[in-house]
Order: C-alpha cells, then sequence, then structure tokens
C-alpha cells in the first residue's frame, strides 16, 4: 500500500473513538453499528457492508448492510465467481483496492458488477478484506464500496488496514460469548441426570466436557482407544452409527458398559434438547459404579478371595460358588474363614447384613 500516511486530527479522532467502541462489543450488530457511520466516513465510501461467521457452526458468513443486501442476500450461491472473495482469501486479513483485486480485468467483465447493477446498485469500486485465523479458519470479512469514478485513496486503504485487528478481535469476542452461552446451556440441559457428561456431535467432534467426564476416560480408556482429542473412538462410531437412524433407535445402541475388577463403567446416549448448526447433539452420560466392598476391605482380600466375597454378597451357598468356581467346597470354606478373619466378621448368617452394610460404606 505504499508508505505510511499522515492521517488528520479528526481522523485519528474518529478511529479512537471506533477502536474504544469495538472493546466491549457483545453482538455482529452491535459491531456492524459501531463500523458503518464511521468507516463511511473514514473512507469516503457509498456502502458498508460486515460478514461474520455463522454462530451455529455452519458454513459461510452472515452479512449485514444496510444497502448492498440485495447484492448479497443469496452471496453464498456465486461467491466462487466473486472477484472480491477470490483476491481476499487468497491475501486474507489484508485490505485490497479494486485494482489490486481485478488484476488487470476489466470491471464491466465481472460477474459482480453484474450483479450489482442487477440488484439497483452502480458499485464502482470495492475495498475488502477477509479475517481468517490459521487454527479456527474463516472468522469474517467486511467491504466498502464507492460509486464514485475515482478510486478510494490510499490514505481510505490505510485507515481501514489499521482498524482490521480491532474488527477481528470483536468478531472473535462475540464468537467466544456465543460458545460460552452455548456450552451454559449444553450443562444445564444435562444436569438434569446424575453422572459426568460428554456431548458429541454427529460426527464425533467434543461440544461439552465436564472434568468428572475426563477423569473417567483417562481411568477407562487407554490412549490407543482414544481419538487424538481424547473421546473414545467406540462412541464417535457410536454416534455416527445412531446419527444414521430413521426412527426408533436400538436400545443396544442407546447403552454401553465396560467391567474391571468388580467396578463397571455405564454410559448412556441420548439426543440432547438443544441443536447446533441445525444437527442434532448427543449426550452421553458416564456413570461409574464402583466395587460394592469398601476400599479398605477390598485391599486386604486376595483376587479369589474378593470372587468368594463376590459370593456371600449374592447370598450363594459355599457349594454354588464352588460350582462356578470350578474349586472344591473345602477351598470355598477356606477363602470365606479367610475373609471373615480379615474383615473382623464371623459368620455368614450373621454378617450378610454386615455385608450389606459395606455397600453404603463403601458409597460414602
Amino acid at each position: 500500500m505504499g508508505r505510511a500516511l499522515r492521517f488528520t486530527s479528526r481522523e485519528e479522532s474518529i478511529r479512537t473513538e471506533l477502536l474504544t467502541d469495538l472493546i466491549d462489543v457483545g453482538s455482529y450488530k452491535d459491531i456492524h453499528d459501531v463500523l458503518e457511520a464511521r468507516v463511511l466516513q473514514l473512507c469516503q465510501a457509498d456502502h458498508f457492508a460486515l460478514g461474520c461467521a455463522n454462530l451455529d457452526g455452519s458454513v459461510g458468513l452472515q452479512w449485514t448492510s444496510r444497502t448492498t443486501m440485495p447484492l448479497l442476500k443469496h452471496y453464498s450461491d456465486w461467491v466462487t465467481n466473486d472477484f472480491v472473495f477470490q483476491a481476499t482469501i487468497a491475501q486474507p486479513n489484508r485490505v485490497l483496492s479494486t485494482a489490486e483485486m481485478l488484476r488487470g480485468q476489466k470491471l464491466d467483465a465481472m460477474e459482480t458488477r453484474q450483479r450489482s447493477v442487477e440488484a439497483g446498485l452502480d458499485l464502482r469500486h470495492v475495498m475488502a478484506t477477509l479475517l481468517i485465523e490459521e487454527q479456527q479458519g474463516l472468522k469474517g470479512g467486511l467491504a466498502v464500496y464507492s460509486e464514485a469514478s475515482r478510486p478510494f485513496p490510499a490514505r481510505s486503504q490505510q485507515l481501514l488496514q489499521q482498524l482490521v485487528p480491532a474488527i477481528h478481535r470483536a468478531v472473535s469476542r462475540v464468537q467466544k460469548l456465543h460458545a460460552q452461552g452455548l456450552e451454559l446451556d449444553l450443562l444445564k440441559a444435562g444436569a438434569v441426570e446424575p453422572g459426568a457428561l460428554l456431548v458429541l456431535t454427529p460426527w464425533g467432534r467434543e461440544m461439552v466436557r465436564t472434568n468428572a467426564a475426563t477423569r473417567l476416560l483417562e481411568k477407562w480408556f487407554s490412549r490407543s482407544e482414544l481419538t487424538p482429542q481424547g473421546i473414545p473412538q467406540a462412541w464417535v462410531k457410536r454416534v455416527e452409527a445412531l446419527s444414521r437412524v430413521k426412527g426408533m433407535f436400538p436400545p443396544d445402541l442407546l447403552r454401553d458398559a465396560r467391567d474391571a475388577d468388580g467396578e463397571q463403567l455405564q454410559v448412556t446416549f441420548s439426543l440432547s434438547t438443544i441443536p447446533w448448526a441445525g444437527n442434532p447433539l448427543w449426550q452421553v452420560r458416564i456413570v461409574e459404579r464402583p466395587h460394592w466392598l469398601r476400599e479398605d476391605w477390598l485391599r486386604l482380600l486376595s483376587p479369589a478371595e474378593r470372587v468368594v466375597a463376590d459370593g456371600l454378597y449374592q447370598g450363594l451357598s459355599n457349594q454354588d460358588m464352588a460350582r462356578q468356581m470350578k474349586k472344591s467346597v473345602q477351598t470355598v470354606k477356606d477363602q470365606v474363614k479367610a475373609i471373615y478373619r480379615k474383615t473382623g466378621t464371623q459368620s455368614r448368617g450373621r454378617d450378610r447384613a454386615r455385608m450389606k452394610f459395606l455397600t453404603e460404606g463403601r458409597r460414602a
């Protein structure tokens, strides 16, 4: 854009006010209202348009303009033919002039010019940029148009370029506020039932995760079972399969469970009441059922004794346990005695109630 220009005190004053007002915006409308009149004044332009990434996550930009909506209303239908888009997508975050975007081509030969005339707009010059972040992609865009025969002055282009970082931050702020609000809504919707919560899109992308869910996933799944984002691969496939179902969901797809050392992880899948980008979201409810035996007692018993203790808890006889475990009745009796000795209990009939008490002790 050439060497830096000195701006007038009036231009600097408008620019300072604009930058200050952009700090606390809370919506796309706020950004548009802060920018429109001042940008038109600073750039000596006739029209202003602001585009922002759709808050529902859908593809494309949501455009706002008081005067150019007849041109931009169906912009997504012809965006790839627009010389403005073609140039700004190749050089994001940089304000380009008409000459830089046309690169020697004739404006009257462009589809954009033809569409503007059909929309009742005599747009002869434009300055525009797309706001793009390396990790998050397209965030927004803005354009100013002139119906005059003379191009925009270089100072207008530099003034608009100086505003780009602040506009970028304002758009990001609104998007962050919306994401936080959506996360809160999802957590509220999922708080009606007990258990840790994970909310996934139909293709397995994480929307919300509670800290309890993270702890359980790290405990119950190996790294090889998780996606790079830390979601069980089996669950990604599960929600993809559920999202393809038409009609009633098969009950076996809505539930999952894992068992290890007497503990169990119970998982249920259900549709969230809150959609996203027109798509259903899946609530994954995760509940850990600990071993019925109190932890201090559990550490006292050998693996074989734990199996016998489970049998005692279920009310099985020595003969039943011996048959199930393929051991002699005497071996089971010896292990029962060892359990009584280690836990300080004395007999089956007297202590089944105490075994029941241990369940409550474990929960406490």
